[in-house]
């Protein structure tokens, strides 16, 4: 009786230690089923940030790529507006020196400014352009200023643009019924205003004063 109660609790002891090696064994296998799916996504996770950081290294490099290209373009494109510009001064300059030449007594047209004239009686004038494009209106003041014996002053102001073409006139004559003024003595001085009429669209750049 004692003999086979021994073997009964033998037999119970190794059910029991094959029940603890089973369930240890279930959790090492579980653990390492968490471990693997644990690694399988880290690796997809490292792999989708290979394949983000290629795509923006491509991008990047292309974007540069794009940058300097558009660097050398702006580069390029001031060089040949720098060689336009001079290209157009020198043409202006040209074209100026022709007119002169061609019509040695103009003086360049500058506004609002007092330019110098000293022809007898004549000593400067002021051009003032007012109105809107398209309705330009060009008026200019004339200071005479006499040193000899007294006269009747008379003179026009002519207009030119830029190819040395009249394109307007104004007249001082000595006609007093017409504003024309009577007398101018000696030393005395004098201011005139009037405006000159111009051609439609004309662009007076140069000027000469006539005394008749």
């Amino acid at each position: 009786m004692k003999i086979m109660a021994n073997s009964e609790s033998k037999r119970a002891s190794h059910r029991s230690s094959s029940s603890r090696a089973a369930g240890t064994h279930q959790r090492r296998t579980r653990l390492i089923q968490i471990l693997g799916v644990a690694l399988a996504f880290s690796l997809l996770i490292n792999l989708l940030i290979a394949i983000a950081l290629g795509n923006y290294s491509r991008k990047a490099s292309l974007l540069s790529g794009v940058s300097d290209s558009l660097r050398l373009q702006l580069s390029d494109s001031a060089e040949q507006l720098a060689r336009n510009a001079l290209q157009l001064k020198t043409l202006e300059n040209e074209i100026k020196e022709l007119t002169l030449n061609r019509l040695p007594g103009l003086t360049g047209l500058h506004y609002d400014e007092v330019l110098n004239i000293d022809k007898l009686y004549v000593k400067n004038i002021v051009f003032t352009r007012t109105g809107k494009k398209g309705a330009r209106v060009y008026e200019y003041k004339v200071v005479l200023d006499n040193h000899d014996s007294a006269l009747q002053p008379a003179f026009k102001i002519v207009l030119f643009d830029r190819s040395g073409v009249q394109v307007g006139m104004s007249e001082l004559s000595h006609d007093t019924v017409n504003g024309g003024m009577t007398r101018l003595d000696q030393d005395e001085v004098r201011v005139h205003y009037s405006m000159v009429p111009l051609a439609d669209i004309a662009e007076p750049e140069y000027f000469q004063v006539i005394l008749l």
